[in-house]
């Protein structure tokens, strides 16, 4: 289906970023922007038009009785198809801001963004016009439980083994986010989006690393436990940290074991489109720090 050509050209260009990025540990932290900062503009990859514009939902999206009595999603066949026109605009957004640092702050189409976990996605979803965060006062808590309340409250959550192309990605117990030093009771801690899966079963998505920035890493629902296959490829990073730094992983730590829920953000796109764009699509200006 030309999964695995999609999942080689996404990395293209970025190899540095991935390699050592692939170890590490990852949680969902925030910084405060900076008060003030220089600009400079940074180039994007062009971005394919839209097959078709964006229609505005009037309803929660409801799922296909059929494949709801299955537990799935999408059929494989759908799940398989090569990516849309937008779901390619998302990946190109992505891409933009691989290399970013951690907590790096950035000005997308005129509104700014902290790049911790829920920034990191937010600033993606922007630049294609889709504002993630827009019914985020309805809810309480951090903004990953925001992010997976507004996908559940539209229809649109799921835990397909074989998601698409600009599904996010929710992951629990990335770290002790209430403090109690239990690693098993924290939900929603951490937040990516996938830009492909490989034939496989391996996701590849891009997240803010606690440590290395906006990257690309892996994920194998197939096995969530394995760290790498038998050939030596990478089927699952790094997920969570040690309650201590220095300090010994947790049980579950892998990518694909702390895993929680995928969301067709595409799917409720009109409902989440942003009000107005006053910059050009093509500008993403980086605040340097």
């Amino acid at each position: 289906m030309g999964t695995e050509h999609l999942a080689s050209s996404i990395r293209s260009g970025s190899a540095a970023v991935v390699g050592l990025a692939s170890i590490l540990l990852v949680a969902c932290a925030s910084a405060p922007a900076p008060a003030s900062a220089r600009a400079p503009t940074l180039a994007t990859p062009a971005t394919p038009a839209a097959t078709a514009a964006t229609a505005a939902v009037a309803a929660p999206a409801r799922a296909n009785p059929p494949l709801a009595a299955a537990g799935l999603y999408r059929s494989m066949e759908a799940a398989r198809e090569p990516p849309s026109g937008r779901e390619l605009e998302v990946i190109a957004s992505a891409k933009a801001l691989l290399g970013q640092k951690p907590n790096s702050s950035v000005i997308v189409k005129g509104k700014q963004f902290t790049l911790d976990c829920i920034g990191t996605v937010s600033a993606i979803f922007y630049r294609v016009d889709i504002d993630v965060t827009k019914d985020f006062d309805k809810y309480s808590g951090n903004g990953v439980n925001r992010l997976y309340m507004t996908l559940k409250d539209n229809g649109v959550l799921h835990r397909d083994t074989y998601p698409r192309p600009g599904d996010v990605v929710i992951w629990d117990n990335t770290w002790d986010a209430n403090g109690d030093g239990d690693r098993t009771d924290d939900p929603r801690t951490h937040a990516g989006v996938v830009l492909s899966v490989d034939d496989d079963g391996t996701i590849n998505y891009v997240h803010e690393n606690l440590y290395s920035g906006v990257v690309i890493e892996e994920m194998n629902l197939l096995k969530p436990g394995a760290a790498w296959d038998d050939s030596g490829k990478r089927l699952n990073s790094g997920m969570a940290i040690a309650t201590v730094s220095g300090g010994a992983k947790p049980e579950r730590w892998l990518s694909g074991d702390v895993f929680d829920s995928f969301g067709d953000v595409l799917r409720i796109a009109g409902r989440l489109k942003v009000a107005e764009a006053p910059a050009p699509p093509d500008a993403i200006v980086t605040a340097e720090r």
